[in-house]
C-alpha cells in the first residue's frame, strides 16, 4: 500500500542535521523524522487539555499575572535536597 507524501520545509541547519543523522544510521531522512516523532510521542504523553492548561499558565507568567521565583532562590532550595536542611519549597499565598 502506497503512502501519501508531504513536503515539509525546515531551515538549512535542521535539514543538514537530519541528512547527517540519516546517513549515519543508513536510513532515509523520512525514516529519521518518523522515528523522532515516535520518540516524542513516547516521551511526551500529554493530552490536548493538559497542553492548553500549560499554554494558559505560560501566558499568565509572560503577562505578569502569575509570579515566578528568582532562579538563585530555586537553586538554593534545590541544593538542600537530600540534606537535613531540606524543607518543602516556600510558596507565597
Amino acid at each position: 500500500m502506497a503512502s501519501n507524501r508531504h513536503l515539509i520545509e525546515v531551515d538549512e541547519t535542521t535539514a543538514t542535521r537530519l541528512r547527517e543523522r540519516a546517513d549515519a544510521q543508513g536510513v532515509s531522512v523520512a525514516e529519521v523524522v518518523a522515528s523522532l516523532t515516535t520518540l516524542a510521542d513516547t516521551l511526551v504523553d500529554i493530552s490536548p487539555e493538559e497542553l492548553a492548561a500549560l499554554d494558559r499558565q505560560v501566558a499568565a507568567i509572560k503577562s505578569g499575572e502569575e509570579a515566578t521565583y528568582p532562579q538563585d532562590e530555586v537553586e538554593r532550595w534545590l541544593a538542600t535536597w537530600g540534606t537535613p536542611d531540606y524543607k518543602p519549597f516556600p510558596r507565597n499565598g
